[in-house]
């Protein structure tokens, strides 16, 4: 499922955009939810960071709350640069900076269902496009695939392993091996490694390092 995230310093304004965006979720069944509503630019910060929101509409102009959109979006483009930006401002003479930090719309305000119901359309249209990059863990929720590190059986079930997080899937290795990108192999009967997050293999000890202190397990017929 697809995270949204709304910052802007007009929370009441905010609201607006955030119903029509809710109406056009689940007229056009866009596997998404807003999970965040904020004026905070500390609080979307922490959540890009910690790869909590997939989309963001963001306000560019903050007055003297916070930063210029445009400067806090290269800020947050330096920590992640996969989630899709959406501009909200009041003013054209921003456009042009836009794209230098991957933009994927600017709207103008006032916003009315309309404009959302053309973005939803065209979200829902490159999500499909883009399955891939996905992976679907179970009927509600879904995972980016290069924020995956390995994966593990447990019991009956899957742990997916991510640099900040860890979900169940009831999913087999093998079939999660199907459903996966090409540089994911398995290099244990009871693992699944992310070849692009492999930092180093210590045959001796048996296990793959990977970012953040995590490794697993490795049988000898394992090549990157």
């Amino acid at each position: 499922m697809l995270k949204i995230g709304m910052c802007d310093d007009n929370l009441e304004s905010l609201q607006v955009v955030a119903k029509f965006l809710e109406a056009e979720i689940i007229e056009q069944e866009l596997d998404a939810e807003i999970t965040l509503i904020t004026s905070s630019q500390k609080e979307i910060f922490d959540a890009i960071y910690n790869n909590k929101l997939d989309i963001l509409f963001l306000d560019i102009d903050f007055k003297a709350n916070g930063k210029n959109g445009i400067d806090f979006a290269k800020d947050l483009r330096e920590i992640n640069r996969t989630f899709y930006l959406i501009f909200l401002s009041a003013h054209q003479r921003y456009v042009h900076l836009s794209f230098i930090v991957k933009v994927y719309d600017y709207l103008f305000k006032p916003i009315n269902r309309e404009i959302i119901e053309d973005l939803v359309h065209r979200l829902k249209k490159d999500y499909s496009h883009d399955k891939n990059v996905f992976l679907r863990l179970t009927k509600w929720k879904s995972i980016k695939m290069d924020s995956i590190l390995y994966i593990e059986r447990i019991g009956n079930k899957s742990c997916v392993i991510t640099e900040t997080n860890e979900e169940m899937t009831t999913k087999s290795l093998d079939t999660l091996l199907e459903e996966l990108s090409s540089n994911f192999k398995r290099c244990h009967r009871s693992y699944i490694v992310n070849t692009e997050k492999i930092l180093g293999i210590d045959r001796k000890k048996g296990i793959i390092l990977l970012p953040n202190c995590n490794s697993c397990s490795i049988n000898n017929q394992f090549k990157t």
